[in-house]
């Protein structure tokens, strides 16, 4: 089984698939996803010295960890603004420090599997497609301080000096993010757990667990497949609905899409000198970046139609024109929808919702450096060593 076809397929690193579990075994601790929260959690478990196995339905990196903007910045999909009204500024401090933690495992991890290429650029703009008005950077620095966070406010002259719109004006400059090529980062992170004994099976769907005495036996239906563990880690999404049902309920699939245009060429170079991520403050808004030299990684909109529209190209063709107007025709080479899963709140779901099974989940469309933050507060705790994922409670 390959992956959905996607500019990050076409230009992935070659990589055996993993044959599925076929045989009942025994580990510490078995994941039941092979995305980033997942992958995270198991390569940190491993490094632990925990007999870890992951089990993934399908491809490793094959659903949102693998075909998303590629964008590792800190905070939530939760608006800092909103978690320091619902949970004050302490823990709204301690939430946004966890998060530029999980963007600090990502490129650490990246740094100790000696796979620097997988960065692709650095630093992010977040722009405002309205003029936000004359107090818009003491705003920008008082919630920085508020969150201990580094970004700084961009006067709309500086913002379009970099990005030649009109539909732009103020922004908020992050000097620590970075962006990635996420399915090669997937695919490594699996190669990984392999160096460091654990086991990962694809084509290996998780249908029941059942706590047995003090351990749980995690079933795949192949012939009485399957894991016993001490500990389970739910890092999945609506897709563990057979196994872990009010786990997948409390999540809504969300659909966003990406287009990757055909090479641009010096039309790109006139209009965009940046070279890192950047996205618009739209719920929904675009975000976009360049790759391959001049190509434009574009994604935007969101809907809980899990179809595929049949004019997708052409939906964010228009997105893009809107933007750049005198780019003129710009042809896409590939297209791709994704599914990101949003709990009520707007957070993730992480912690120990029961003795020894545990839940990673819900990331909405902030997810690649979180995923990072919770597999580490979870394999913490897995661990003994702290309870730091009782940040995420309550």
């Amino acid at each position: 089984m390959s992956h959905p076809n996607s500019w990050y397929a076409a230009t992935a690193d070659a990589a055996p698939v993993r044959p599925p579990l076929e045989r009942l075994i025994e580990a510490d601790v078995a994941v039941v996803g092979g995305g980033f929260a997942g992958l995270h959690t198991a390569r940190l478990l491993a490094k632990k010295g925990r007999r870890v196995v992951l089990l993934e339905r399908r491809r490793v990196g094959w659903g949102a960890s693998g075909r998303n903007g590629g964008f590792v910045s800190p905070g939530w999909a939760a608006r800092s603004a909103a978690i320091i009204k619902k949970l004050g500024a302490a823990r709204a401090r301690e939430l946004y420090a966890l998060s530029k933690r999980g963007v600090a495992i990502v490129e650490e991890a990246i740094g100790e599997m000696g796979r620097s290429e997988l960065i692709m650029g650095r630093r992010k703009l977040l722009v405002s497609r309205t003029d936000q008005g004359p107090d818009f950077a003491d705003r920008t620095r008082r919630l920085a301080d508020s969150l201990g966070a580094s970004f700084e406010p961009w006067p709309t002259e500086m913002v379009r000096e970099v990005v030649r719109s009109e539909r732009y004006y103020q922004g908020v400059h992050e000097p620590d993010c970075f962006h990635i090529h996420p399915l090669n980062l997937a695919l490594a992170l699996a190669a990984d757990i392999g160096k460091r004994g654990g086991l990962v099976f694809e084509g290996t769907e998780a249908l029941s667990l059942e706590r047995r005495g003090g351990r749980w036996e995690v079933l795949s239906g192949a012939r009485g497949a399957g894991v016993e563990v001490r500990d389970v880690v739910l890092a999945g999404n609506a897709d563990l609905g057979p196994v872990a049902p009010a786990v997948a309920s409390a999540v809504l699939p969300v659909a966003t899409y990406v287009v990757v245009t055909a090479k641009l060429g010096a039309r790109l170079e006139k209009l965009m000198s940046w070279r890192g991520a950047l996205s618009d403050t739209r719920r929904a808004g675009d975000y976009y970046r360049i790759v391959d030299g001049d190509r434009l990684l574009w994604g935007g909109r969101i809907t809980t139609r899990q179809s595929v529209p049949a004019r997708l190209a052409a939906m964010l063709q228009s997105d893009v024109r809107d933007v750049f107007p005198s780019l003129g025709p710009v042809a896409v080479d590939y297209a791709w929808a994704g599914s990101m899963g949003y709990a009520v709140h707007m957070m993730p779901h992480v912690g120990e919702v029961e003795p020894n099974l545990w839940v990673c989940s819900a990331f909405g469309g902030h997810g690649v450096a979180q995923t990072a933050a919770a597999a580490d507060v979870v394999a913490s705790g897995i661990a003994g060593e702290d309870d730091r994922w009782r940040l995420f409670s309550g």
